[in-house]
This record gives structure tokens, sequence and C-alpha cells, in this order.
């Protein structure tokens, strides 16, 4: 749909939406490489701990036993003082249309196809002017030596390999953190606080990116696994920023599905029927299956999917065995699903919000 209207006294609509990227998280891995000051401040300011180390850009899982990599990383590009970052990278990537890749093949190929052909004349509004003349350079670099084109394709394959698993068993969790961000941001929570402090620039230029995003200007999260602190980059067309997935998601995610668990167990319209005359009065499968009618044994598969939820429990009378429907437990499950549905929702916000609209596709 049109993102600017002709009609006047109209207000553009926000167009938000949220995806993976594998640039963006390779961009954090090659930066606790290329700059171990930001890995070493990011965790000062958060607790060095496993989870935020996998935050901090997964350097342990890359660079730890591979000490050569880390300097290959480093030295790769010597044209930015002591410490560098691959930000030319994600660029290429918005110019090769892939910024939204998940396959990596797919990423490389199009960063190859694009390399002989990547503007020179960087429009890249968050960027610093001279930063800009460093990226310019890098791409004519590449575009002037293939072999520099094979090795930089190279590193950048070498230090994606040991943690493509991973990101790909991740995201689930990643797009999820994404859909968490955008329904925050259409709920009016504010970037202020919902992008970790951590870029100047960003903070610098917030009330115009605000501004400009109420226009109808493109804005996409995008949930870093591997996650330094904040990620932030402005293009003529879109306006991206990076946002931590981090380890409450992955505790928030091991909440949900052990929600959908139990729910998946009462969601059949015989075993919640089951469920209610067990809470009201217990009795055997035998008598269960005389109430409703059924052959034993599928009354007793019923039985177990609920035992197995922790939902229903037995124990022996008469030497017979009696079930119960556990109240404490069917108690506990409300419970999750209000906390897992409506925590952190405002009791004023009494209208869903509305549907993201797509993510712009990138210029190629």
């Amino acid at each position: 749909m049109p993102i600017f209207s002709d009609q006047p006294n109209t207000v553009a609509a926000r167009a938000i939406t949220s995806s993976p990227s594998l640039a963006s998280d390779l961009s954090w891995l090659l930066l606790a490489a290329a700059s171990p000051s930001t890995r070493e401040r990011h965790l000062e300011r958060v607790g060095a701990t496993p989870s935020t180390e996998s935050m901090c850009g997964g350097a342990a899982i890359v660079f730890d036993d591979r000490p050569e990599l880390a300097e290959r990383v480093r030295t790769f590009w010597d044209d930015d003082g002591d410490e560098t970052s691959f930000t030319e990278m994600q660029i290429l990537a918005y110019y090769s249309g892939a910024l939204y890749a998940t396959d990596p093949d797919v990423l490389w190929k199009a960063l190859e196809r694009t390399i002989p052909t990547a503007p020179l004349d960087l429009d890249v509004p968050s960027e610093a002017p001279e930063d800009l003349v460093i990226f310019s350079n890098r791409f004519r670099r590449l575009q002037e030596s293939p072999e520099l084109a094979r090795a930089y394709l190279d590193l950048l394959r070498e230090v994606w390999a040991p943690v493509n698993e991973m990101w790909q068993q991740s995201l689930p969790a990643i797009e999820e953190a994404g859909r968490h961000y955008v329904a925050q941001f259409e709920r009016g929570t504010t970037l202020d606080v919902l992008v970790t402090p951590g870029c100047d620039i960003f903070r610098a230029r917030l009330p115009r990116i605000s501004s400009e995003i109420e226009a109808g200007k493109p804005m996409v999260f995008i949930p870093c696994l591997y996650f330094g602190s904040s990620l932030y980059l402005d293009f003529p067309d879109l306006v991206l920023i990076g946002v931590g997935v981090g380890p409450g998601d992955g505790e928030a995610r091991a909440r949900t599905e052990s929600v959908a668990r139990r729910l998946k167990a009462v969601a059949d319209p015989t075993r919640l029927a089951i469920l209610h005359s067990l809470a009201a009065a217990p009795s055997s499968v035998g008598e269960l299956a005389a109430l409703f009618r059924l052959a034993q044994p599928t009354v007793s598969m019923h039985v177990k999917v609920l035992r197995q939820a922790g939902l229903v429990h037995s124990e022996r009378a008469g030497g017979r065995l009696r079930l119960s429907a556990d109240p404490a437990a069917v108690e506990a499950l409300l419970g999750d699903l209000r906390q897992a549905v409506l925590q952190g929702v405002s009791p004023a916000h009494d209208e869903a919000p509305a549907a993201p609209a797509a993510a712009a596709a990138a210029a190629g």
C-alpha cells in the first residue's frame, strides 16, 4: 500500500514491522572480534553471565578457541584506527536486497552479486561523514580486487559457520521477540524505552526519527540473538533498529511453551468434559466410560493426556483407582495463561493494535 498520500489533511499510516536478519547478527559477531572494548563495555554494563555473553555476540563460540580468526577480523580492514567495524557489510546487504535473509547461502550470493555494483556515493544518514568515506573506500577496494572480495566473503562465512545451527534453531524465538517489539511500539511504548542505550547518534537523532516514522517512513525492528547494545541504521527509505532477543525472551518462551502444552491437553472437547466431571466428583475410568458412553481404552487415553499435563491425579481407595481434577493445577494454568497473554499490557488499551504493515523491500 502507498506510504505517503497525495490527499491533503491526511496522516500517513506508520509502516512498522520486524524481521530476523542474519547480516545484523553477523555484524555483532564481527564487532565482538574487531572491537574488544565494545564487548567489554557491554559486559560491564549488563553483567558478565552466560546469557549476556550470548547477547554480546556469541563471541565465545566463535573466537575463544580461534584467536587467529579474531585477529584476521581485526586486521582485515586497516583503515580506521585501532578498532574497526563491518557496518559496510550491512549496507551492502541492504543494497543487495538480502538484509532480511536467514539462509547464509542466500546472503553470501547476494553480497557477491552486489559488490561490483555497490554505490560509492553512500546516503546513510545514521553514519558520520568520515565513516561513510571509509565504507565507500572499502567498496571501491572490493570492486578493484576480486581476490580481496573473495577473502572478504570467505571471512564472513568462516565467522558465521560455528553459530549458524544455533541461530537457525533460535529463529522462532527471534521472530517472536520481533512481534513483541512491534506490539509494544504500537501500544505506545516509545523508542527511547524500547531500545537499549548505547548508540549516541540514535539518541541525538531520536526526535527526527520519530517524526519521520509518524510521517510514514518504514521502520523495521531487527531482533539480534548475538546482541551487543543497540543497532541503528538509517537509509533514505528505511529505519533499521536492532534490539536484543536476550535471556528474558528465552525464559518467556519456555513459560509460554508450558502453557501451550497444558492448553493442548484441554483443547479436546471430550477431555475438557472429563476434566469438568472430575472436578465435580472423583471417578474411575470405568465410571467415566459409562458416563460418556466411550470405550475404556479411549477414556484411558484421554486421562493419560490430562495426567501428563498435571491437571488430573489419581489415588487408590478400596482397591480401586480414583481419578480427580487437581484444582490447584487448573488455577495455575489459568494464572499462567493470564500472565503469558496480558503481562505488561496496560488495561487502558481495550482495542487490539492494528496489524503492522509489511516491511519495505530493500533497494537492490
